[in-house]
């Protein structure tokens, strides 16, 4: 049931977001919202204000939501279009851009509250000092390997000498699977040898697609409590480095370079989801950032039927000074659909040979 709950809570607030995004931006260019949906059909609650022209509508299944837009032709392939003041179509390019990509923006800033949350529960794990003494020696790793021991002080790495600890990782990371003199200071005695580096994914800054070099050390580490400013600048932080994490992933998955093991749909989202719930409140709001970050990498993509194929249509518009036809627009939102559904049928198909 947890898992239920969890997944529930989590892409109703990440699509609530995202949609009060596309909500509040047409509202502000004049345009009119005809249904705020969140969930998908059946209906199991619907209500009409008095003074706005919105229905408001619960669906029964959570797998999503929808705004729909005076004047929008997007998978609905409503082609009611009659140039009335308050339809999407009538305004001008800048302000269709604003609408289109405001619910990428909204998802943006849950991120960061979310990750500056995170830091005013947790504060910040930093290393206890900045010596170059080893606090940790990974087993099996290359400095166990090169019978290196808690309570060594390193002197120099690849001849270059090492300060800090600071120093020391930057030395390291530069040479991926390369072997390299070390000295250390052991009781009193230096001691110089050669070590062979391994490697892995630059976790570190988000580039995953970027190798480099790891040597199976650390340091102690100590949690900071931040300030509020500081539980801000660490939301912006982390918000910067999930950009850059995802950015590089899809990087990745365009290159071929990501098995079909590790992308997944709806029921991995929701395994996920289960599991952060059951880990502790501040894993769940780590998934719900770095989940609402990536909806708003895939959204921006130029694919048709997503908010990035509709801005790109309008540059398209703008570069031939025209506007497509009806027609014209249908087929390509036609193909994007295909594209679309075709994606999760394979997804879905995926996770369910990979549960069984």
């Amino acid at each position: 049931m947890i898992y239920i709950i969890a997944f529930i809570i989590l892409i109703s607030v990440i699509v609530f977001v995202h949609e009060l995004g596309h909500y509040l931006a047409a509202r502000s260019v004049g345009v009119t919202v005809e249904q705020f949906s969140i969930g998908m059909p059946p209906t199991i609650y619907k209500y009409k204000p008095k003074n706005i022209n919105t229905v408001f509508v619960i669906g029964a299944l959570p797998l999503g939501g929808y705004v729909k837009i005076k004047g929008m032709l997007d998978e609905n392939m409503d082609t009611e279009i009659k140039g009335a003041d308050d339809e999407l179509e009538s305004k001008s390019a800048l302000q269709k851009i604003w609408v289109l990509s405001a619910g990428v923006i909204m998802n943006i800033i849950l991120a960061f509250f979310v990750f500056s949350a995170i830091g005013a529960l947790d504060g910040d794990a930093v290393p206890a000092n900045q010596d170059a003494v080893i606090d940790f020696v990974a087993p099996g790793g290359p400095a166990e390997d090169a019978n290196l021991l808690v309570g060594d002080k390193i002197i120099s790495i690849n001849n270059i000498e090492v300060t800090n600890w600071k120093t020391a990782v930057s030395i390291v990371e530069k040479n991926p699977n390369q072997e390299i003199p070390i000295t250390i200071m052991r009781d009193g005695e230096s001691y110089q040898q050669n070590i062979k580096l391994s490697s892995g994914p630059n976790f570190k800054a988000g580039r995953v697609d970027q190798t480099i070099g790891l040597i199976g050390i650390a340091k102690d580490m100590q949690v900071k409590e931040l300030s509020l400013v500081e539980s801000f600048q660490y939301g912006y932080n982390r918000t910067a480095w999930s950009m850059v994490l995802m950015s590089s992933s899809l990087k990745m998955i365009f290159q071929g370079n990501v098995s079909k093991d590790e992308v997944g749909s709806v029921i991995m989202i929701g395994q996920m989801a289960g599991d952060a719930a059951q880990a502790g409140l501040s894993p769940f709001l780590l998934l719900m950032a770095l989940i609402s970050v990536n909806l708003a990498f895939i959204n921006m993509l130029p694919i048709p039927g997503l908010d990035g194929g509709h801005i790109a249509v309008i540059l398209i518009e703008v570069l031939m000074r025209r506007k497509l036809s009806v027609k014209a627009r249908m087929r390509i939102q036609s193909v994007g659909m295909f594209i679309l559904l075709s994606l999760m049928a394979f997804l879905l198909i995926n996770d369910v040979l990979r549960l069984f």
